[in-house]
């Protein structure tokens, strides 16, 4: 299997026909997670021993285990090729997926959708992030980047501790901002909503972090018509995931997914989050 293959995928035909069997499935994996060497989850030993089953046997804690134990795919009862699927289509949908259609699609129920979306979409989180998603304040252009917050009066605080002295901060009409506008205007550089000198700032009429806002507010309004504050900073991960990685083609940003798999999520963890 050629890594330049997989950068050539440009529908979901072309992914299923690469892996149509759970075992090019799990190669894929092998190569992806390992280098194509397995190595034991459990204590990090190199030396393992494969079984006819699929499976390996360390040789050094001797404990069985497969692909799939301490990556996301842990515990699954779905073939592998439903979650790469799903995978493919949250990376490349513009606007996202919601789990009714996803349901249909996959003939799963509309629980198990939401479950593997969820899943998905906190591996679309950076992983050198160190702080959760979503505030108009601050915004990188190269690398997009957001901070939850809970309540208007705390945006003052956030800025100050996550946002760097002399980044330039494109705030809104919202009385929240007026703190700003005295104490830390110079130190940050806060400027007007919509300057007209700042060309470099605008695409289509808008500067580019109202363009990626209004790409949430679509998702938003288009697809998702309702989400509760308790899982915003997940789509919010979604959103920044596309937009930084929408110069790539659908089999390179399904590729970067991989990256990340080694990862462990139980469904209480997905349904009740701790921020």
């Amino acid at each position: 299997m050629k890594t330049n293959f997989l950068n050539q995928f440009k529908s979901l035909q072309a992914l299923e026909k690469c892996f149509r069997t759970q075992k090019k499935c799990e190669e894929f994996l092998v190569k992806k997670r390992w280098g194509g060497r397995p190595t034991c989850p459990y204590c990090g030993c190199e030396k393992v021993y494969s079984r006819k089953n699929g499976r390996y046997l360390c040789a050094e804690c001797h404990r069985s285990f497969s692909v799939l134990v301490g990556t996301i795919f842990q515990n699954t009862k779905l073939p592998l090729l439903t979650w790469f699927k799903a995978i493919y289509i949250i990376v490349n949908a513009k606007q996202g997926i919601s789990s009714s259609q996803l349901s249909v699609l996959f003939g799963v129920t509309q629980k198990t959708a939401w479950y593997i979306l969820h899943k998905i979409r906190l591996l679309l989180r950076d992983p050198e992030d160190d702080q959760d998603l979503e505030s108009r304040s601050d915004f990188v252009e190269k690398s997009p980047k957001a901070l939850l917050v809970k309540s208007p009066c705390r945006i003052h605080s956030k800025i100050t501790k996550f946002v760097l002295p002399g980044s330039r901060i494109f705030e809104d009409t919202i009385i929240c901002y007026q703190s700003l506008l005295d104490s830390e205007r110079k130190e940050y550089g806060v400027e007007d909503p919509y300057p007209l000198h700042l060309e470099d700032k605008v695409i289509h009429g808008r500067r580019i972090v109202d363009y990626f806002w209004i790409q949430l507010k679509r998702m938003v309004m288009g697809v998702y018509h309702f989400f509760s504050a308790l899982h915003l900073h997940q789509y919010v991960y979604e959103a920044v995931f596309r937009k930084q990685y929408m110069k790539l083609c659908n089999g390179e940003r399904f590729q970067v997914v991989f990256k990340r798999v080694e990862q462990v999520y139980t469904y209480s963890m997905i349904r009740s989050p701790k921020q």
